[in-house]
């Protein structure tokens, strides 16, 4: 199951890591990078390690940010802090969506059986579809979780 969050990738040259990651839809949230793709590889690893324990010790998990109403500038994490401005080369910075797949974070390793009773009419189409019912209803719910706050 995959979750996609919005993050906001600030460059800095003078920094040994080079991209500082924050996810505007998590308190907190910052990660780092050498290059955009350790950046990217970083933001993926906290993303999914944050909302498996969310998850896992029933902690809301925040709906993600539609990426357009995102901004480096308004969203910047240290824009109220009087004390550290956040300096980025806004020309190698920018914003992207992070996906990760959060089975692998997951205690995926033990299964609880459920006994379960739908309609005629579905169970004809999960056949047809060839749809695993213990992987559709685990992405529903977890679709449904995020989708609720």
């Amino acid at each position: 199951m995959r979750v996609s969050y919005p993050a906001l990738f600030y460059y800095d040259e003078s920094e040994k890591t080079k991209y500082f990651v924050t996810f505007p839809d998590f308190e907190n949230s910052a990660t780092q990078g050498t290059d955009i793709s350790d950046a990217m590889y970083m933001a993926a690893d906290w993303l999914g390690g944050t909302v498996a324990y969310d998850i896992e010790h029933d902690i809301d998990i925040p709906k993600p940010s539609p990426i357009n109403a995102l901004s480096l500038v308004k969203n910047d994490p240290f824009k109220d802090d009087k004390d550290f401005k956040l300096e980025y080369d806004p020309e190698k910075s920018f914003i992207s969506m992070v996906t990760v797949d959060l089975s692998e974070y997951l205690n995926g390793d033990t299964p609880i059986k459920k006994t379960l009773t739908i309609p005629k009419w579905a169970d004809k189409i999960v056949h047809e579809l060839n749809l695993n019912f213990s992987q559709t209803l685990t992405d529903a719910i977890m679709a449904h979780k995020i989708t609720q706050g």
